[in-house]
């Protein structure tokens, strides 16, 4: 007997148009209630940007008052109103399937099982379908690490790589690639666990890595299996900022740490936290609104 397929889940979308001075806190505010954030600037002479904020759950509309109250007043600025729309349930990952084109950055071919034309000459392809984890090669984040990678498959080679928050496994994939050595990648989600693991197993590289449910840089097996010549991180400014001294102390002398996940303007606050744990600045990526860094 078939059984009918349950609709896709809905969310709830806020919107709020701010002052530039406003947006850290009200993020900061919304951060904890929502599943993903963008920020774009969309007045520079006016010095506005729109916020989004997509949630699971139908947002408290007290809290959200009260927290743009908050950053009005924290910041001296205009109180902005915020508007919360109703996502109608959509099958989010099958639309995204068809709209999800190759891509190519350096070496690497990112591609969907959908994609039937033969590969560029000489390329390392990746099958990454659009999934319920994170990543899939099209966002400028997910990007800007590849290109990072890309560019140090030149230089040197690694034998130990960790892949911080890793996803849907596609720096992971990329890693046992163009090195063919141990990935261990770690994520909170038991989903993007999951999804990383059927990658890995879909690419052939099952062999190279090992995806593991995890919060954070303290985990058995993470200290364990360290240090790590190459640290991969594409999350989020603030959570960047929070393992800076956790990944330092997993980093192999002369090992490289490639971050992703930040804003432009989180930049300096993501650097600072780093150098404080003897790490600078090599080389930075910019694909607006987002930066890749690469330190060591």
């Amino acid at each position: 007997m078939s059984s009918t397929p349950s609709a896709p889940p809905a969310f709830w979308q806020v919107d709020v148009t701010l002052s530039k001075a406003a947006l850290d806190p009200l993020e900061a505010a919304l951060e904890g209630m929502s599943v993903a954030l963008m920020s774009t600037e969309v007045d520079e002479a006016k010095g506005l940007w729109r916020l989004q904020a997509l949630c699971e759950d139908k947002p408290d509309m007290a809290v959200l008052s009260a927290a743009l109250s908050l950053a009005a007043a924290a910041t001296r600025t205009e109180e902005a109103k915020a508007s919360v729309t109703r996502l109608e349930g959509r099958d989010w990952l099958r639309e995204n399937l068809v709209a999800f084109p190759p891509i190519q950055v350096g070496r690497f071919f990112v591609h969907g099982s959908h994609h039937a034309d033969p590969h560029p000459v000489g390329c390392w392809p990746l099958l990454v379908d659009a999934a319920t984890a994170f990543g899939s090669g099209d966002h400028n984040s997910t990007r800007g690490c590849l290109m990072a990678m890309d560019a140090l498959t030149r230089k040197r080679r690694f034998a130990n790589v960790l892949d911080m928050g890793c996803g849907s496994g596609i720096l992971s994939l990329a890693a046992a690639r163009a090195w063919a050595c141990p990935v261990l990648g770690v994520d909170i989600d038991q989903e993007s666990v999951r999804v990383s693991r059927l990658n890995a197993r879909i690419n052939g590289l099952s062999s190279h890595i090992r995806a593991i449910p995890g919060n954070g840089a303290k985990g058995r097996e993470v200290l364990e299996r360290g240090p790590y010549d190459l640290i991969l991180a594409n999350i989020l400014a603030r959570p960047l900022r929070s393992l800076a001294k956790p990944l330092a102390s997993l980093l192999a002398s002369g090992g490289i740490v490639v971050l992703a996940g930040l804003l432009d303007r989180q930049e300096r606050m993501v650097l600072d936290a780093y150098a404080t744990q003897g790490l600078r600045l090599i080389r930075r990526i910019h694909l607006e609104p987002w930066s890749t860094l690469v330190l060591g």
